[in-house]
């Protein structure tokens, strides 16, 4: 099965990268908003319909401000860490954090997702390797 990976939006204005299969992705930040997400997925043929979960690499605002949005929208779990989620500000339904640990696997339908730490000027940056599950048939 293929892995799609794609920028939304890179850069000091806003971070933003979807991640998915035929079946169901991730982000991996939101630091633009909802709006802008939304419409720059679907100018790729993307629908948020397929988006089960955000993980948040750090609280900078570039990676994080249309975050609140979305989940709520979309009703989305947010991976994040505790220090993150704290220094960042950011106001989330409780119900919708789940804190991850580096280097301990999240599974999403068929994608696997593994924190694991960087530096960075931020409180407890983490990157992402997310693979998916391959089809034998």
């Amino acid at each position: 099965m293929s892995l799609f990976i794609t920028s939304l939006n890179s850069g000091s204005n806003g971070n933003c990268y979807y991640i998915g299969n035929d079946r169901e992705a991730v982000l991996v930040d939101a630091g633009i908003s909802c709006r802008e997400t939304e419409k720059r997925m679907k100018r790729l043929g993307l629908s948020m319909s397929s988006v089960k979960a955000i993980f948040v690499s750090h609280e900078h605002t570039d990676h994080i401000k249309g975050i609140p949005v979305i989940a709520k929208k979309y009703q989305l779990p947010v991976y994040i860490t505790s220090n993150t989620l704290v220094n960042g500000g950011l106001e989330l339904d409780a119900q919708l954090v789940i804190s991850f640990q580096a280097y301990t696997p999240v599974t999403i339908g068929e994608l696997t997702i593994i924190a694991f730490p960087k530096f960075h000027d931020a409180i407890d940056p983490h990157s992402f390797v997310v693979s998916a599950q391959k089809d034998l048939t």
